[in-house]
């Protein structure tokens, strides 16, 4: 049945699509309900609106790239509450759009605050009051900040990361509800898919991209219809499919933008956050290399540089301690350096700048005494000194990029310290003179031990301590025998083998298995040094880099990233040790008391160390810990971007070709029953 432009007046003939030549085409429908044109054009549709359930299918893929999220929080019960909260969108948003049809806007934002409101009431929340129940924002982003990835799933969390969830996905059915075409609504699952990738740092799993790809096939593959428009359909979606594949495997792999832009790269240790060793060794693990800040010395030498110490090693969690604000004096005033003998220490300044590092810790040297800001983004009114530990905390603001300051103090890493304590005389004698000494309570803390204590860490500190008859000789005995060859450097054996943190039993499987990274090293010789009764901490900082720029400046990197143990020495005061393999020599004294001896068993005693005065050397550049066995190579990540990048841009071949596909199939279908 068929007819020609002038059969324009009967009503079934007014229904029907006119080709560009006129000639009317078959009134009888097809299988899909539409009809078909003879030159196998697709039809006109009725009406540029999709069909109710095509933007009610729109939240897929966002749904699925949300499951991108899992590296970041906790557990599942955040993803399937979002698929709860996007079900209750869809379905106001159906029941609103029906209402009110052509008012799309309005019906968004009816569909968010009713949407929101109904998942407030099914999670027991007051629907008016649900944004700030309890400061449940507050709390999140509290929440983010102090702990490390992947967060706990608290209940702030879990209401945040819903809301979150449903709101991207709102957008994906306001999207689909306007645009020219339903591709569109695929943007907001594509910045779910990015997000965590730039956080982390870590490219999104390609079966993960693959799953939002099929998602967002599906969608096209349901919903393409001839929109005569400029942009196709098929040419947007294949853009976005390009763009969805590609991005997560190049940007985090290339984030260095983020320090440049913001200072975003977070200081592994912040405020009463859990977990900060563990973080650390998570932050060592980064496939990138990103600079964090720059320093110049006065006396030309690589330095430590602290963000703060742990001292109380309970059998939980270890976290920084943090003294009241109230009762500590603020960074633009001068400190005595507690515990720091400045007669043995080396003194001067050491100017820093911020490049790359948000921090509510401020990178000073260990034995710094004053503070002076050189730029006008950072106020020392606005960070405390820290008690004994001689590190800065701010009450708020972070380190900014450009944040530039100067810092006067003796230095307790150098080689020349160490030096001078062995030939200084003043091993074992009272403390407090000629510098202040720690009190007596901080040192009761700094001996502190856990009940749960495996009896095997201690009987081995005794076999290594051996014949030592100073507290020094015994610290010194432990850190060479942690820098024989007993031990390995990795990063990735701790993890691999589950004995990645920072307990006791973590530290009694690491003096078995004797593979670790600084964090195993530092905990070790700390806690080893506390059963010898040796006050002990852990300093958290960046490690000394012995590359210097043309410029005579130091660049610092979170491959850097760096924990040593800090052994209190009477008459000495705080000593900062190095039982790491690997890291920088710098920091080691030299000649015969950086010898590090290879016994075959921590039965065998060592020979006492420092019996003999060393003699003066120069400190010589060792492998650094991002070379170590196991390491992460800095730049390491490029092959494996390449990679990476390759095999998406050949997926994204792939699913740019198959919109065409589809149009293909359903025009043949079309057309066969057209002829029909």
């Amino acid at each position: 049945m068929s007819g020609t432009g002038q059969g324009a007046g009967r009503r079934d003939d007014a229904r029907r699509p006119q080709d560009g030549g006129g000639t009317a085409v078959a009134d009888r429908p097809d299988r899909s309900g539409r009809g078909g044109a003879a030159d196998g054009r697709e039809p006109a549709t009725r009406s540029d609106a999709p069909s109710a359930w095509i933007v009610a299918l729109a939240p897929v893929p966002v749904i699925v790239a949300a499951l991108a999220m899992r590296p970041l929080v906790q557990g599942a019960q955040w993803w399937l509450s979002g698929v709860v909260f996007t079900a209750v969108l869809v379905a106001v948003m159906l029941v609103v759009r029906r209402r009110a049809p052509g008012v799309r806007f309005i019906a968004l934002v009816a569909t968010l605050v009713l949407g929101s409101c109904a998942t407030a009431v099914l999670n027991d929340l007051s629907p008016l009051g649900w944004l700030d129940r309890d400061g449940a924002l507050g709390e999140a982003l509290a929440a983010i900040r102090l702990n490390p990835a992947p967060l706990p799933q608290t209940d702030a969390i879990r209401l945040v990361v819903t809301v979150a969830i449903g709101w991207v996905a709102g957008v994906s059915l306001f999207l689909a509800a306007i645009a020219p075409t339903v591709a569109l609504a695929a943007v907001p699952a594509l910045v779910v898919l990015v997000v965590p990738g730039v956080i982390t740092g870590q490219p999104a799993s390609p079966v993960l991209v693959v799953l939002v790809g099929i998602a967002f096939l599906g969608l096209l593959w349901l919903s393409v219809r001839p929109v005569q428009r400029a942009f196709p359909a098929a040419v947007v979606g294949a853009i976005g499919l390009v763009v969805a594949v590609g991005l997560p495997v190049v940007v985090p792999l290339n984030a260095s933008w983020l320090s440049g832009v913001t200072g975003a790269l977070q200081s592994p240790i912040q405020p009463g956050r859990p977990g900060t060793l563990l973080q650390l060794g998570q932050d060592l693990r980064q496939p990138n290399e990103l600079e964090v800040l720059q320093y110049r010395s006065a006396d030309g030498r690589p330095e430590y540089l602290k963000l703060a110490d742990l001292d109380e090693f309970g059998s939980g969690d270890w976290v920084p301690t943090v003294t009241d604000a109230s009762t500590s004096d603020t960074a633009d005033q001068q400190q005595f350096a507690v515990g720091v003998n400045p007669r043995l220490a080396n003194r001067g300044d050491v100017t820093i700048r911020v490049t790359g590092l948000s921090s509510n810790y401020l990178p000073v040297p260990s034995g710094a005494v004053s503070v002076q800001s050189r730029s006008t983004n950072l106020d020392l009114a606005n960070w405390r000194w820290m008690g004994d530990s001689n590190t800065i905390r701010s009450t708020g603001p972070t380190t900014q990029r450009g944040s530039t300051y100067e810092v006067y103090g003796a230095s307790t890493s150098s080689g020349e310290y160490l030096d001078a304590i062995a030939s200084s005389g003043l091993l074992g004698r009272a403390d407090g003179r000629g510098f202040q000494a720690p009190s007596r309570a901080q040192l009761r803390t700094d001996l502190s031990l856990p009940d749960d204590l495996p009896k095997d860490i201690a009987s081995t500190a005794r076999r290594v301590a051996g014949g030592a008859t100073t507290d020094y000789e015994e610290a010194r005995a432990l850190e060479q025998w942690f820098r024989s060859d007993l031990f390995t450097y990795s990063e990735t054996a701790p993890v691999e083998q589950g004995y990645d943190g920072d307990n006791m039993r973590v530290i009694d499987t690491f003096l078995r298995v004797r593979e670790g990274y600084c964090v195993h090293f530092a905990s070790s010789m700390a806690v080893m040094a506390r059963t010898l009764g040796i006050p002990s901490r852990i300093a958290v900082g960046y490690r000394a880099n012995p590359q210097q720029t043309d410029d005579g400046e130091y660049t610092v990197t979170n491959r850097q990233l760096h924990s040593w143990p800090e052994l209190y020495i009477r008459g000495a005061g705080w000593v900062s040790f190095e039982p790491t393999p690997d890291s920088d020599a710098a920091a080691q004294p030299s000649t015969e008391s950086s010898a590090t001896p290879a016994p075959a068993d921590p039965q065998t005693p060592l020979p006492a160390p420092g019996e003999t005065a060393p003699a003066e050397a120069s400190p010589t550049p060792t492998p650094s810990a991002s070379a170590a066995p196991g390491a992460a190579a800095p730049g390491s990540s490029t092959g494996t971007g390449a990679l990476g990048l390759a095999v998406g841009v050949a997926l994204a071949l792939v699913l740019l070709a198959s919109p065409s596909v589809v149009r293909a199939v359903r025009r043949r279908r079309r057309l066969a029953a057209v002829r029909s």
